[in-house]
Order: C-alpha cells, then sequence, then structure tokens
C-alpha cells in the first residue's frame, strides 16, 4: 500500500492541498504522518476526503485534526483505520453543527478502526455558547478500537426541530469495541439538546465502557447512550450520573424499537442536588412505534443507587414506560438499593407503567428484581413498581410481573424501612414469584403491596419474619396462586369492602401461627359483632382457627372460625 507522507515543513496545515504531502498529492489510500511544523490540520468544506488508513510514526509529535461544517464527510476512512506508534496522544475534533447521523463529518467504513487508547475523539459544537453539535460516524463492520471519545453539545438553542448535539453513531454492524466514552448534557435552556451516542441498525456496544454525565443545568438533559433497530448493548459497561442542579436529569441510557440490553451491566447512580433526577436506563420511551414487540433488557445487571454520600435528589433508577412498545425485562438482573433520606423518590427503584389510552404494556419478563432497606430509620427503601395512569380503560395488556422473581429484603436496625413491591391501578402481578423477608435487629420487613384494582394473578406469595403482605389499600379482595407463610403478615382491611385474600392454589404454613392485621376504614361500614370473610383457599379446611392471630380494635381482641374453605373473623363488644 502507497503512502502519502504530510511534510515536514508545508505550507499550510490544509488536508486537501497536495502540496503539503509527498509525493505531491492528497492521499487516497494511507496518510502517514511524522515530524512536522505544522501538527493542527483541517479540511475543506466543500471537497470531501477518502483515505484507507492514517498512520502515525514513532516519534511523531502530538497532532490536532479540526473538522468543521461541510456539505460531505469531511474525511472518510474505508481500510485499515487509524494506527498510532508514537508516544503522543493524536486527536480528531469535531466542531460542527449537524443535522443527525446521516450527515457526518469524520466517518469510518469498511472494517476500518479508530485506534487504540492513544487516540482522542471529540464531537461537539463549533463554540461552547454554539448550538448542536457535529457527528462521528461508523458504518458496515468499522469499529471505535479502544479510543478516548468525549461528546457535547453547545449552550445555544438550536433552530425549531433540530435538537441534535455532538453524536457518535453506530450503524450496520459496527462496534464500540472497547473504547471509553464520556458523554456530556445540556449547557442552555432546550433541555432536548444533549451530546449522543447513538446504536442502530445491528450495531453492538461490544465491551465499551460509557460515562453518561448528570445534567448540569435546570430543566436539562444528562448524556444520553440510545440504542435503536435490533442494536446490543452487548457487554458494555454504562455509568448514568445524577443531575448536579435542580431540576436536572441524569444521565440516561435508552432503549427502544427492538434494542437489547445484551449482557450489559448498567449502574444507575442518583443525583447530588436536591430537586434533580437520578441516572436512568429506559425502555420504550421515545420513538418509533413498534407493534407487538419492543425492547428488552436481556440478560444484563441494572444497579440503581439510592441517595447515600451527601446525595440529596431523586435515586438512579429504570424505567420500562412502554409510550412507543411492548419492553420486557426478559433475563436481566435489577438491584433497588435504598437511601440515606427519607424521600421515596431518592431511593433507587424499577418501574413497569403504562399511561392511558394505549395499546402497549410492558412486562417484568423472567427477571430478578432485589429491593434493598433503607440505609438508616425513616429513609426510603429500594421498591419495584407497576402502575396505571392517565385516563381510559385498559385491556387486558397491563404492566406485568409475568415470571419474575421479587426478592423485598427486611430492614436493619431500629425501624430501618424494608424494600418493597407494588401493584396499582390495574397492573396484575401475574405468574411472578413475590418474596418478603423480614428484617433483623428491629427493621421492618419487606413488603409486597395491592393498591387499587391490582391484580394477583397465579402469584406465589413467600412471608418471612416480619415480611409483610399488604392488602388493606386495595378496593376489595385480591386472588393469588399460592401462599406460603414462614412468620409473616397480611395486612387486611375490614368493612363494606373486606379486602379479602383468595388463593386459588396452596396454602403452606410453616410456623405455628400466621398473624394478620385488620385495619378498619372510617366510614368504611366496619362493625362489631359480625364475621368478614378474611382469608379463602381448599388448604383451609385441614387447618384450624388456632393457627390464626391478629391485632386488636379498640381494645378489642378478635376470635377466628374456619367455615369451610374460609377463615372468618370476629370482633364481639358487648
Amino acid at each position: 500500500m502507497s503512502k502519502a507522507i504530510w511534510n515536514e515543513n508545508p505550507a499550510t496545515g490544509e488536508w486537501n492541498t497536495a502540496d503539503n504531502w509527498s509525493p505531491p498529492k492528497v492521499p487516497a489510500s494511507t496518510a502517514a504522518f511524522g515530524k512536522s511544523s505544522q501538527t493542527a490540520l483541517t479540511f475543506s468544506a466543500t471537497a470531501g476526503a477518502s483515505v484507507q488508513g492514517i498512520e502515525f510514526a514513532e516519534g511523531a509529535p502530538a497532532y490536532g485534526f479540526t473538522f468543521g461544517p461541510s456539505n460531505t464527510p469531511s474525511l472518510t476512512i474505508t481500510g485499515r483505520g487509524v494506527t498510532n506508534h508514537s508516544d503522543r496522544q493524536q486527536s480528531f475534533v469535531v466542531a460542527a453543527t449537524s443535522s443527525g447521523y446521516k450527515d457526518p463529518q469524520l466517518k469510518f467504513i469498511n472494517s476500518a478502526t479508530a485506534g487504540g487508547d492513544s487516540m482522542y475523539y471529540c464531537a461537539g459544537p463549533e463554540t461552547k455558547a454554539g448550538y448542536g453539535g457535529g457527528v462521528i460516524c461508523f458504518c458496515d463492520s468499522s469499529t471505535a478500537g479502544s479510543a478516548i471519545f468525549k461528546v457535547w453539545t453547545g449552550a445555544g438553542t438550536p433552530p425549531k426541530h433540530n435538537t441534535v448535539g455532538g453524536e457518535v453513531a453506530f450503524c450496520d454492524s459496527s462496534t464500540a469495541e472497547t473504547a471509553r466514552f464520556t458523554i456530556y448534557g445540556s449547557l442552555g435552556d432546550d433541555g432536548d439538546t444533549f451530546g449522543n451516542v447513538v446504536f442502530h441498525d445491528n450495531a453492538t456496544a461490544a465491551k465499551a465502557t460509557f460515562v453518561n454525565v448528570g445534567g448540569t443545568v435546570s430543566g436539562g438533559d444528562g448524556g444520553n447512550t440510545q440504542f435503536y433497530g435490533s442494536s446490543s448493548a452487548a457487554c458494555g459497561v454504562f455509568n448514568n450520573e445524577g443531575g448536579t442542579h435542580n431540576k436536572a436529569n441524569g444521565g440516561d441510557v435508552a432503549f427502544d424499537a427492538v434494542a437489547d440490553g445484551g449482557h450489559g451491566r448498567f449502574f444507575n447512580y442518583a443525583a447530588i442536588a436536591t430537586g434533580a433526577y437520578g441516572g436512568v436506563t429506559s425502555f420504550n420511551n421515545n420513538p418509533p412505534n413498534i407493534s407487538p414487540r419492543g425492547a428488552s433488557a436481556g440478560h444484563g445487571a441494572y444497579f440503581n443507587y439510592g441517595a447515600r454520600e451527601g446525595e440529596l435528589g431523586g435515586g438512579g433508577h429504570v424505567e420500562f414506560s412502554a409510550k412507543y412498545g411492548s419492553p420486557t425485562a426478559a433475563n436481566g438482573k435489577f438491584v433497588n438499593y435504598g437511601s440515606a433520606i427519607d424521600s421515596r423518590s431518592s431511593a433507587g427503584h424499577t418501574i413497569f407503567s403504562i399511561n392511558l389510552p394505549t395499546d402497549y404494556f410492558p412486562s417484568a419478563g423472567n427477571g430478578t428484581f432485589w429491593n434493598h432497606p433503607g440505609a438508616t430509620q425513616g429513609a426510603a427503601a429500594g421498591f419495584t413498581e407497576f402502575s396505571v395512569y392517565g385516563n381510559g380503560k385498559a385491556g387486558s395488556n397491563v404492566p406485568t410481573a409475568s415470571e419474575g422473581t421479587f426478592f423485598n429484603l427486611g430492614g436493619h436496625g431500629s425501624e430501618a424501612l424494608g424494600g418493597y413491591t407494588v401493584f396499582s391501578g390495574v397492573s396484575t402481578a401475574g405468574k411472578a414469584t413475590l418474596i418478603a423477608y423480614g428484617g433483623t435487629h428491629g427493621g421492618q420487613g419487606g413488603r409486597i403491596v395491592f393498591y387499587g384494582e391490582a391484580l394477583g394473578g397465579t402469584a406465589h406469595v413467600q412471608l418471612f419474619g416480619n415480611g409483610e403482605l399488604d392488602i388493606a389499600s386495595r378496593r376489595g379482595g385480591v386472588t393469588i396462586g399460592m401462599l406460603e407463610l414462614s412468620g409473616g403478615v397480611i395486612g387486611i382491611q375490614l368493612g363494606t369492602h373486606t379486602t379479602a385474600l383468595t388463593v386459588s392454589g396452596k396454602v403452606t404454613l410453616h410456623v405455628e401461627q400466621t398473624r394478620l392485621r385488620f385495619s378498619k376504614k372510617e366510614d368504611g361500614g366496619f362493625e362489631f359483632n359480625k364475621s368478614y370473610g378474611v382469608l379463602t383457599s381448599e388448604s383451609l379446611s385441614g387447618l384450624t382457627a388456632e393457627r390464626f392471630t391478629a391485632n386488636s380494635i379498640e381494645g378489642v381482641a378478635p376470635t377466628f372460625e374456619i367455615v369451610g374453605n374460609e377463615l372468618q373473623v370476629r370482633y364481639s363488644k358487648t
């Protein structure tokens, strides 16, 4: 392969000037760089250049390549890619305004590589006060190698419908390989303009590392990494930092269309500032509309951190919002850590939700969820939530725990709150396994809670220690599949609309006595001297009423009776 060598004393720093090269011809094969008096290179805005490879010789100084606005890619690298044999970092800075990944200034195609960890790439605006940003694009089977990337945007407000910040885009079957990316958010009052790394088609993050920096201005977004089409996070590592200013969003990884979390590791951190939002990983929160499928968490591991080390804002979280598709947690692992402050939103959490009317719904799939307790007494615990918002009638497709497994861990220390899983609206527990463990050293137990018209499906509920199943705030009773008690507490409201528990399968008691906690809603029709059915199961026919105990109401102790397959309670007052 022939080489064109950058002259030791070129007349200008213009790549497209033939006389700056030896032989005097703009390179088309390999562009080689050694010692030179001119190490700051620029490119023509009208005449694109194409080269198979760029090579820096041993002893080469640090070069800086600057790409400005252009009508076509200023430089397309088509072959081997970039190789640096020197001990100096080489820099490629795309400082431009672009309309998206189809309008890049620097482009890698075929199997070209961006090079090793001594290569630095930056995509951003022309100035800090400008808007938008330039684009680096990888196509075909090209790769980011192990290079270092910075992606950012300016403080200026872009024209209407132009919200593109600096961007690194991966298309076709390209890969981020083992590169490292730092992505920054909004700098101005346009919160939709942010630095972006985007995967399209069948592109993959491979084993790359991404830091999505939290928002630094009010209402501003953090840095974003986005997956579209059938792209995959593969084995990438993603760090989403929380916002550092009131109302600032955290760094974000977004999966849309039918993109997949692969075996990636996702760390969503709490926000530093009060009123700011934590780092987030979201599924089907952006166009396009996809039916009947949606994005998948794959086999990824997702860690959502609560506010701890002086952090005062929202906790890290995962959202299966199902705005444009029906996402699934698939086989993902989700860990929701508690907070050191009392604000519920400051805890790590995972949410499955819909906003009516919609044809989409999220599913926990076969995912595994750990909800950890609050760090101290009264501090918010980690949680998983299934909810329905908005107006309209929901169909059969509602947020579902599907076949997921949910571990709700008890608190450690006096009155520390346990982790919990909550179902509200018309969401359903599906076929899930729901486990609530007891607290230690005076801590409260983990909790499983049903509100509103939420359904229990055929879920298998297991309670340990002082772990809780709380259905007292539901509108009427709820049915589940199986109930297994090694301790635990079942919370039920008595009255006109008693929130009785029906178990369609087996009830298994591993303790001598099972505790129920009864409450009465004011003006809710509760009456003394009246029997209320509170638990129904065919398994009850082989048990005695003495196996059940409960709290007193207004100083009156309860009595239990099993009538057929129903456990009844009565508060007799003379």
